[in-house]
């Protein structure tokens, strides 16, 4: 069992804010990981998470998608997070 609490965008007893984000989330990104679904029990951290790997996997990046992939990739197996 989860220590924080993962939230759902369709249980009504999550708070309107959460449910909204992972709402939206779930529209773009197809499903919601268990990181954002944590993360949504304090919706600015969500948000600021999400801008965050925006800005240095996304939009916001001077890197190519591959070049970003790579970076992951290689922070993972340097970090040993194999989540």
């Amino acid at each position: 069992m989860a220590r924080i609490p993962l939230l759902n965008e369709d249980d009504p007893t999550t708070p309107p804010e959460a449910r909204e984000l992972l709402k939206a989330m779930s529209g773009s990104r197809g499903r919601v990981v268990n990181l954002y679904r944590a993360l949504a029990n304090h919706p600015a951290a969500l948000r600021a998470f999400t801008a965050l790997g925006g800005t240095v996997y996304g939009r916001g990046s001077s890197l190519t998608r591959k070049q970003a992939e790579l970076a992951y990739t290689t922070a993972t197996v340097v970090n040993n997070c194999y989540y």
